[in-house]
């Protein structure tokens, strides 16, 4: 739709960022608006530019539509989305009184669209803040520079980005971890970093927490982006590394004190991960192996 910016807009700061850097994203601009007309609709369906974005509400309220179902952005709400989410429409809602008052920052560049996308998916679209949040402090502060350019280095523009979605995501997130099944989670892999060599089997550790082995396997990988018994060899195989670095042990030992009792076995995990036999790290100072 084609809108007067000077009506709506109460004010904006752009953002320039010098020589910027393909992989990160860069801010656009910061703009505090005000909408009170039933015509103000934005369908990410008919948005064709790239980008994305992060609305808060200041005042009054809006309305926005995900996946077919509608939702209220009442004052302290956040939605964060790309600009062209077919999944996406916010407008003023038809029978709303008050004026509309919100503030929003749009970016784009590196890889902000997946990691949005991502964040959709693993956090939703909706967020709820304190009246006093800092991540609404934080680009209020924009307003001095009203009209004006502010320039940014590369890394200050990532930055900024990464900082107000590290913000706005932090509730979420400590919610996460706290969960029963994180906190579930975090204690199989401190058995698992305090003694790899210990029996270690997947059957057993759900046993012991009492669930099966399908249940665990499959929030071990929601939980951590990996497979359990992928975990174990990582785990297995950095102990293993640093103790042929470190020690004078002979590399049957260290297979053994690793958990594999079957040379064998770790000689062909290991050979298969840094395609160099065990005994090739022996006297090395640098170029230590990644494990993952």
């Amino acid at each position: 739709m084609s809108t007067d910016h000077s009506k709506v807009r109460v004010w904006q700061t752009h953002f320039s960022v010098h020589r910027p850097f393909s992989s990160l994203p860069q801010p656009e601009l910061v703009v505090e608006e005000v909408q009170n007309t039933p015509a103000y609709r934005m369908d990410g369906h008919l948005r064709h530019e790239g980008g994305s974005q992060l609305v808060i509400t200041l005042g009054g309220s809006g309305g926005i539509r995900i996946a077919g179902e509608d939702f209220p952005l009442p004052r302290g709400r956040a939605f964060l989305h790309n600009h062209n989410d077919p999944d996406i429409c916010y407008y003023y809602p038809h029978n709303g009184r008050e004026v509309w008052n919100f503030i929003w920052i749009a970016f784009y560049g590196g890889n902000s669209e997946e990691l949005v996308a991502e964040i959709n998916r693993n956090y939703g679209y909706l967020f709820d803040l304190e009246p006093n949040s800092e991540l609404i402090s934080l680009l209020k502060d924009y307003k001095k520079y009203s009209g004006e350019i502010q320039q940014l280095s590369p890394l200050e523009g990532a930055q900024l980005i990464y900082h107000i979605l590290e913000i706005l995501c932090r509730p979420v997130s400590e919610k996460n971890k706290s969960s029963a099944r994180s906190v579930m989670i975090g204690e199989i892999q401190s058995l698992i970093t305090a003694d790899p060599a210990a029996e270690l089997q997947v059957e057993k550790i759900a046993a012991r927490f009492k669930v099966t082995r399908e249940h665990l396997s499959r929030i071990f990988r929601e939980e951590t982006g990996i497979p359990l018994h992928e975990y174990i060899i990582r785990t297995r195989l950095k102990m293993a590394v640093s103790l042929l670095l470190r020690t004078h042990l002979s590399v049957k030992e260290v297979s053994a004190r690793c958990g594999w009792n079957d040379y064998s076995v770790f000689y062909r995990i290991f050979k298969k991960r840094f395609n160099c036999p065990p005994q090739n790290l022996r006297g090395r100072t640098t170029e230590r192996p990644n494990v993952g």
